[in-house]
C-alpha cells in the first residue's frame, strides 16, 4: 500500500499507538515483547499515557500485573496461559475478541460485523495477512485498519465513524465480559486502556 509522504507526525504517532494495541491482542507476547513493557518502548508509552487522568488507572492495572508476573521464572508463559483462556475460548468461559460475538443474537462468529469489515478492507485494497487466520472483525484487524486509515490522512469524520460503528459499538460489551474472566488481569488493563483511549480520540476528532 502506498502512503503519501505528507502524513503528519501526529498521525504517525496515532497510527503507531493503534498498531501497538493491536500487537497486544494479536497473539501471545514473547519474552522480548513482554520485557519492553517494563524497560523498553512499551514502558515509555505507558508512562506517557498515564499522564492523562482518564487513562492512569488502566496503566496502573497493567503495571501492577507486570510486577506480579515478574515473580515467575517464565512470566511470558503465565501470560500466554491467560491469553489462551481469555481470547481463544468461547464466550462461555472467555472473552473472544470478535465483534460478531457481541453484536449477534446467538453470539456467533462470522456474522454481519465480519462481512462489513471484510467489505471495508476490500474497498481500500487491503486484506487480512494470510498468516493471521482470523475473521475480519477480530479486534487486532480493526485496530490495524484504523491505523492505516489515519496514515492515509482520512477525514476526521471518517475516522470517528469507524471508531463508533466498528469499535465502540461492541468493545464496552467485550470489556464487561473480560472483567468477569480476567478479574483485574494484564489484558483487562490493556482493554480498559484501549477503550479509554478510543473515547478520548473520539472527543478530539
Amino acid at each position: 500500500m502506498t502512503i503519501a509522504a505528507s502524513v503528519s507526525q501526529e498521525n504517525e504517532i496515532r497510527a503507531s499507538i493503534y498498531w501497538w494495541f493491536a500487537t497486544v491482542f494479536t497473539k501471545e507476547l514473547d519474552k522480548q515483547q513482554l520485557a519492553s513493557y517494563t524497560t523498553g518502548e512499551g514502558a515509555q508509552l505507558l508512562k506517557q499515557l498515564a499522564d492523562t487522568a482518564e487513562l492512569s488507572s488502566a496503566v496502573t492495572m497493567i503495571k501492577n500485573n507486570l510486577a506480579k508476573l515478574s515473580a515467575f521464572k517464565h512470566p511470558e508463559l503465565e501470560l500466554a496461559a491467560d491469553f489462551c483462556q481469555q481470547f481463544l475460548s468461547d464466550s462461555k468461559v472467555g472473552a473472544p475478541p470478535y465483534a460478531s460475538v457481541y453484536l449477534s443474537a446467538n453470539k456467533l462468529m462470522f456474522q454481519e460485523p465480519h462481512e462489513k469489515m471484510r467489505a471495508l478492507l476490500v474497498s481500500q485494497g487491503l486484506q487480512v495477512d494470510p498468516n493471521f487466520n482470523e475473521p475480519a472483525d477480530h479486534l487486532a484487524i480493526q485496530l490495524d485498519y484504523l491505523g492505516n486509515l489515519i496514515l492515509r490522512d482520512a477525514p476526521a469524520q471518517q475516522q470517528a465513524d469507524f471508531i463508533n460503528q466498528h469499535l465502540l459499538c461492541w468493545l464496552p460489551l467485550w470489556l464487561d465480559t473480560l472483567r468477569k474472566v480476567s478479574k483485574g488481569g494484564f489484558y483487562q488493563g490493556f482493554a480498559e486502556l484501549l477503550v479509554g483511549y478510543l473515547k478520548l480520540e473520539l472527543s478530539e476528532l
